[in-house]
């Protein structure tokens, strides 16, 4: 992603509620029309009501239900990080000729696969500062031609989205594919604070645009104020929806950028997630599910663009970060699993993914940067797509990495 220059003092502009005030009330939500009710624990009085043996009970029970009511898992995807190595012929995608709508940069891949053809959706945009969302497909994962019909989703000078779409993440939805994508009105070359839905009856369109947004960014003063970009929408084998996002206040102060998790019944009314203990400004009207490190950790200046996939034991999550110290640079991919999808716990070992892990991006020395990693998981193969480029050029291309599972 370009990065306009960000202010160099430390400004940590949101206070984070730790983890035992961001307890409870979670499990009602997940198990939300299950008939199940459970009494929501206060974590001031967690202690004095139970031991910790009862804990370690309730919570596995808890556990247990979640990955009952919530299967729809691909089957044999790792809970723990896999040791990615570079495709040596990256990268795999490059900006379009001179006056092309992509002549300028792609960003935030998605990898999808459907009837043995591989979809690469991007987000692309060219000089005028317009964005919009084309693909390119391949047979093998490797080798990609970009789609002749390009762009399958443009802005259309009015409404919500009257100047920008994209980022674009798509989802299968039973004879439909729906894609998610962020919205601007405003001619402005940063994301905007809606999110809007198209569908599609194939993957190459026509791609036709609802009129109204499905989620909005918060109210003045909530962490997320500022811009809502979808980052994966999952929908699982009971017909639930749930959708991990990144927001922010202000997109050109590279801080405070966390990860949102939003869920629906049907894929067109959503729900953020809410811990009803935190009932002041910034988590008001909903809280991050994922925050930036503590002080010193290679993700203490923000968290964003997490790629989920659901796993028998829970989700696992490959996200992209910065450190205070350098907040324009993209360079590290972290890794995270959970239970539920809202409680997470990251990799003691993070990164797990290093730019200089790529020789494209190491080529480009102390300018290069990655994020936005999209994976697909197959036989025995996994496969992650993620941007990157040349941050001075302000060019940026697609590439992939492979690892065995």
């Amino acid at each position: 992603m370009l990065s306009p220059e960000a202010s160099g003092s430390k400004r940590k502009l949101l206070k984070v509620p730790s983890v035992e005030s961001r307890t409870c009330g979670i499990e009602t939500q997940i198990v939300q029309g299950s008939g199940v009710k459970k009494d929501c624990l206060k974590s001031d009085g967690i202690k004095k009501i139970i031991n910790r043996k009862m804990i370690r009970r309730v919570t596995f029970s808890l556990i247990s239900l979640v990955l009952v009511l919530l299967t729809g898992c691909r089957e044999g995807v790792p809970e723990k990080p896999l040791k990615f190595t570079a495709y040596k012929n990256n990268p795999v995608l490059s900006p379009g000729e001179a006056g092309s709508w992509d002549e300028l940069f792609l960003w935030t891949p998605q990898i999808v696969r459907d009837e043995n053809k591989f979809y690469l959706f991007y987000l692309g945009g060219n000089v005028s500062g317009r964005m919009a969302v084309g693909f390119a497909t391949s047979e093998d994962g490797f080798h990609f031609k970009k789609f002749a019909g390009n762009p399958v989703l443009s802005p259309d000078n009015k409404g919500f989205d009257a100047f920008t779409v994209g980022p674009g993440m798509v989802v299968k939805d039973d004879s439909l594919w729906r894609m998610y994508f962020n919205a601007q009105e405003l001619v402005n070359f940063a994301p905007g604070r809606h999110i809007g839905r198209a569908s599609s009856k194939s993957l190459e369109g026509p791609w036709i645009k609802e009129e109204q947004p499905v989620l909005a960014s918060g109210e003045a003063g909530e962490w997320d104020a500022g811009f809502i970009l979808p980052s994966t929408v999952l929908k699982l084998e009971n017909g639930t929806f749930i959708m991990f996002y990144s927001g922010g206040l202000e997109i050109t102060l590279f801080d405070d950028f966390f990860v949102g998790m939003a869920t629906s019944k049907d894929g067109k009314k959503w729900k953020k997630y809410n811990n009803p203990e935190t009932t002041g400004h910034p988590f008001a009207e909903s809280d991050p599910v994922l925050t930036s490190g503590k002080d010193g950790e290679w993700d203490d200046a923000f968290v964003w663009m997490a790629n989920v996939t659901k796993t028998t034991e829970g989700f696992s999550m490959y996200y992209s970060a910065s450190a205070e110290h350098s907040r324009k640079e993209f360079k590290n991919i972290g890794f995270a699993s959970s239970a539920d999808g809202i409680h997470w716990k990251k990799y003691r070992n993070n990164p797990v993914y290093l730019s200089e892990n790529d020789p494209f991006i190491h080529s480009q020395r102390n300018v290069g940067y990655m994020e936005n990693p999209s994976l697909l998981y197959l036989d025995t193969l996994c496969l992650m797509f993620y941007e990157c480029g040349h941050q001075q050029l302000d060019k940026s291309f697609l590439a992939v990495a492979t690892a065995q599972y």
